[in-house]
């Protein structure tokens, strides 16, 4: 998952942006510290840099950016995963 601040006059339009990624399953505008998340589907670590330097990086809205890799998925909508330890 990503994190985004972007400058509040351009915030959707770096949503909409993103939403045309085929790397983006999920763009949602959010409140708080950072105002846009986005899920993000990369193959690996080097896939996810080159998504976020070149991808969001050629987007001048976006003015700061967090990452946080899912390790693990524990519940999600739809089917139910199996607990494996």
């Amino acid at each position: 998952m990503v994190s985004r601040e972007t400058a509040r006059t351009r915030g959707e339009t770096a949503a909409r942006a993103m939403a045309r990624h085929p790397e983006v399953s999920l763009v949602a505008r959010t409140t708080g510290p950072t105002n846009l998340l986005a899920v993000v589907n990369c193959r690996d670590s080097l896939d996810l840099a080159r998504y976020l330097s070149e991808r969001i990086g050629s987007l001048d809205a976006i003015r700061a950016m967090e990452t946080a890799p899912v390790i693990r998925t524990v519940k999600r909508a739809g089917a139910l995963l199996p607990f494996e330890r």
